[in-house]
């Protein structure tokens, strides 16, 4: 039979094991944050080299509505004719994932593709825009063929 201090200090190893197993980046706490963060507008420069465009243009992205790990929105083109998108999303680990779903205004940006992003600093995200009209094939949480890079900075 184990004497109790053995008993203690075995107890306190597995306390001390768990507590270090729910301090890992990506878990429940970490996507709790970035969900807290995620909610308001952020603008900056989508740079675009896929449908025989390569350029910068300014895109602001709105998110308006949090739920668990889902999230919705919208997203504003200027230079494309104002065009306003409606966006779907969620955070699956580190990453941010989001799709534009529906034409709100205009018609002047490609609805399907998905974005890939991760916080790249406070108030700061980052990524990839997966072009929907190559070819995808899914391959773990990116899929598809990159068309554009994206920073958005919260305002």
């Amino acid at each position: 039979m184990a004497s109790p201090a053995i008993a203690r200090f075995s107890f306190a190893a597995i306390i001390g094991a768990l507590l270090a197993i729910l301090a890992v980046p990506g878990s429940c706490a970490a996507d709790d944050h970035a969900m807290s963060e995620l909610k308001g507008t952020w603008s900056g420069t989508f740079n675009q080299y896929s449908h025989d465009i390569n350029g910068s243009f300014p895109v602001k992205l709105t998110i308006d509505a949090i739920s668990g790990t889902e999230f919705t929105g919208t997203m504003d083109w200027p230079t494309f004719d104002n065009t306003r998108t409606r966006v779907k999303g969620m955070v699956d680990g580190t990453l941010i994932k989001w799709t534009e779903t529906e034409y709100l205004r205009g018609d002047d940006a490609v609805l399907g593709g998905l974005y890939v992003a991760h916080f790249k600093a406070d108030n700061e995200i980052g990524g990839d825009w997966i072009d929907p009209k190559h070819t995808i094939t899914p391959k773990g949480p990116r899929y598809g063929t990159r068309g554009a890079d994206f920073v958005l900075k919260k305002e």
